[in-house]
């Protein structure tokens, strides 16, 4: 019997149902996965509750989940390189059905797991590693021994950065709240900031002699791009990647030009472009961060629920109780 978690209308977390369903049928190039487990993401609640912006909300009733590990089923025309029965983590689009039996997937968006890794560690890994890897590696090009300032250093993504970054041999700033600050320690961060009893500006000036960092990752905006901006060394770059506070308050013309005799950059990444227009890339770096996962470099700080608890995993990342990822454990 296959079966999953519904958004049949938006609103709280308690309009999520469970439903029955079949088992979807592959095109070509495509994978059938039988799910044993699925991440939670923002982008899920966001859906839930009908925020998407204005032409990116998916039709309803819908099934969220974009990230999973399980095993192949069925394997479509023109794929090569996979067998029924192996085990697998993948990332797929709006609609890829994570919270349930089944998902129907493209192979270059699937990686096979080494016997070692868990279902519950590899469900957590796509979508954060690869935002991670892809901000740090192929947007920020962070070289060895250059700095790199992390908001929200806690969460999924953050907790990637700082694992990826300490490989690359970068410097850390972790920006995280009271609560968080020795779980940023404990990730590997050489600096943390509390950026609810600190001055971010003053004490990224002070740990770097008035350099600034070479790289800031962002997924909060509304003032802080500013901020970052004033924080940026000569040649910075600030990478938005989310809008926790809202879109980006200021004047680009004002606080760009402001900045003009430091020659940074301002980029925004959704990891969404990487993955739609570059596939044979983006398979290529999703097998460098599973590697990075089998040796022991990305250590992902799971909590564990029941699918059956997902309205309780909702309301757990949007009060911000999550350090780390939240995973879903499928029947």
């Amino acid at each position: 019997m296959a079966y999953s978690i519904t958004i049949p209308q938006t609103g709280g977390p308690d309009v999520l149902v469970c439903e029955d369903k079949t088992v979807p049928a592959l095109g070509t190039g495509e994978v059938l996965v039988r799910n044993h487990t699925a991440a939670v993401n923002f982008i899920d609640t966001i859906i839930r509750r009908g925020e998407m912006p204005e032409g990116m909300m998916p039709d309803l009733p819908h099934v969220p989940g974009v990230e999973g590990a399980g095993v192949v089923e069925a394997i479509g025309a023109g794929v090569d390189g996979f067998t029924i029965g192996d085990r697998v983590a993948w990332m797929g689009p709006i609609g890829a059905a994570g919270y349930g039996s089944y998902s129907v997937i493209g192979s270059h968006y699937i990686t096979k797991l080494d016997k070692d890794i868990s279902f519950e560690r590899a469900a957590s890994i796509p979508v954060n590693a690869m935002t991670a890897w892809h901000m740090l590696v192929n947007l920020g090009q962070a070289k060895r021994g250059q700095s790199v300032l992390v908001h929200a250093a806690a969460g999924g993504v953050g907790t990637m950065v700082t694992h990826i970054a300490k490989h690359l041999d970068l410097k850390v700033i972790a920006s995280v709240s009271s609560d968080k600050i020795e779980y940023a320690k404990a990730q590997g961060a050489d600096f943390v900031i509390d950026y609810r009893t600190e001055n971010l500006i003053d004490r990224v000036r002070d740990i770097t002699d008035e350099r600034g960092v070479d790289l800031t990752l962002n997924p909060i905006s509304g003032e802080s791009l500013k901020a970052d901006m004033e924080m940026l060394a000569p040649l910075g770059t600030a990478v938005l990647f989310g809008f926790l506070a809202g879109p980006p308050k200021g004047t680009f013309e004002e606080d760009l030009t402001r900045h003009f005799g430091k020659s940074i950059a301002v980029r925004v990444s959704d990891i969404y472009t990487y993955f739609f227009n570059r596939p044979e890339a983006f398979s290529a770096d999703l097998k460098s961060v599973f590697e990075l996962l089998n040796t022991g470099v990305l250590k992902p700080q799971i909590q564990v629920l029941p699918l059956r608890e997902v309205a309780e995993a909702h309301r757990m990342l949007e009060a911000g109780e999550v350090k780390g990822k939240l995973v879903l454990a499928i029947d």
